[in-house]
């Protein structure tokens, strides 16, 4: 029977580096990432390897898939699972990094932007919606409305918080020159 772990993840928008650094050391370790989902990645007990790791943010189509993973192929990555549009892939250490130049750095973090914007829109009006509906009802409504907050505001508070440092991270590496 294989043995699996769960690692979990810190979040790409907050520390993807200490997310890609605990996933080369595990699999140093002979910890090997299969899958990433639910906020973590899955791990199975497999054979040592010395590998880096790579963060790529992307939506393609079924038509897409094939050329997008054969171009990382071709610079010596190896795609290792895909969780929507972000992509998880890994390379012997030296391999070139997928992310070579200021300017694709700064599309990738669009790119998640831009993935967390209509998430965080939908939660703050429904936030809103559900403070409102706490101020001018009663009873049993009064209860709905507290709920439909409550679910608004768990949704909403990390949403914000990846926007804004999502925000940082992309004003910082433009101001690195």
């Amino acid at each position: 029977m294989v043995r699996k772990k769960r690692l979990a993840s810190e979040g790409i928008a907050f520390s993807e580096k200490t997310d890609l650094r605990k996933l080369r050391e595990q699999a140093a370790q002979g910890w090997i990432v299969k899958r990433y989902k639910g906020m973590g990645y899955e791990l199975e007990e497999g054979q040592a390897e010395d590998v880096i790791f790579s963060i790529d943010v992307n939506a393609l189509s079924k038509q897409d898939e094939e050329e997008y993973f054969e171009m990382f192929r071709a610079g010596g990555w190896e795609h290792v699972c895909s969780s929507y549009d972000t992509h998880l892939f890994k390379a012997k250490p030296g391999t070139p990094p997928i992310y070579t130049d200021k300017e694709s750095e700064v599309g990738k973090l669009d790119r998640l932007l831009s993935s967390v914007l209509p998430l965080s829109l939908y939660s703050f009006v429904i936030l809103v919606i559900g403070a409102f509906g706490l101020f001018i009802t009663s009873g049993t409504l009064e209860w709905v409305f507290k709920i439909i907050f409550l679910i608004a505001f768990v949704v909403a508070v990390p949403c914000v918080m990846m926007l804004v440092t999502l925000k940082i991270r992309k004003k910082r590496m433009i101001l690195k020159a």
